[in-house]
């Protein structure tokens, strides 16, 4: 059984990785249309597939509707619509509200050190709001506000009690990804930024979902201790 759901999982990361690196090469190439925006959906929507697979209860809610959420943000900025910018935006706002949710849920008191990392993430959030003050009216309510949510994740993710800072590295990566995105469309064109915003996006989505399957192996019903050996293994 061990074998069989270790291939499977594989199998999985297989076609995300294949789906993810395809979008990426369209996108070095300028290719655009709508073969090109489902193929990006396809790598989070395989994750989707895992999580309805596998867990169970609250873990699998708030995991399928972050994912929801980030998925139809992959389709909505991928249009060639400027207007679709911030129903995107409020997609992955739901989607992290939905991280955020579960981690918060799960989350331990901060030690001393986590206290540290916190203050530097809300001045983070702080230099953030202040750098993109410039920016149109109508976008600067609803981009702080998705400042404030993802970094709150980000500290939620941090104070999940898990045996690696996966999870948290993942939500880190998150915020880059998104920094990038709002850097290169609202401030100064970054050589290749939309590449290495969707590299680090794709890359933080796997990463939190790889995680959380070790993290909450316990909701995933009969077979639990072999799902945590596997996920074990691959965050290593």
């Amino acid at each position: 059984m061990n074998r069989i759901l270790k291939a499977r999982l594989h199998g999985f990361i297989f076609i995300y990785v294949v789906a993810a690196s395809a979008f990426l090469m369209l996108m070095a190439m300028d290719v655009t249309g709508i073969g090109r925006t489902v193929l990006k959906a396809i790598p989070v929507s395989t994750l989707m597939v895992l999580v309805f697979r596998d867990m169970r209860g609250f873990v699998r809610i708030c995991l399928a509707g972050a994912l929801i959420g980030s998925v139809c943000g992959d389709i909505l900025l991928d249009l060639p619509y400027a207007n679709v910018f911030i129903f995107g935006l409020v997609s992955f706002l739901t989607g992290h509200i939905f991280y955020t949710v579960l981690f918060f849920r799960h989350a331990k008191s901060p030690n001393g050190f986590d206290k540290v990392i916190i203050a530097g993430l809300i001045l983070f959030a702080g230099v953030m709001i202040w750098i993109f003050r410039g920016i149109a009216t109508a976008l600067y309510g609803p981009v702080v506000l998705y400042i404030v949510v993802i970094v709150t994740m980000c500290i939620g993710a941090l104070l999940v009690p898990a045996e690696n800072r996966l999870l948290f590295f993942g939500a880190l990566l998150f915020i880059a990804s998104d920094v990038v995105l709002a850097i290169n469309k609202f401030i100064v064109v970054i050589p290749y930024g939309r590449i290495i915003n969707i590299s680090l996006y794709f890359i933080a989505q796997f990463m939190i979902i790889m995680a959380a399957r070790v993290i909450w192996a316990e909701e995933f019903g009969s077979n639990a201790g072999h799902v945590r050996s596997i996920g074990k293994n691959l965050t290593r």
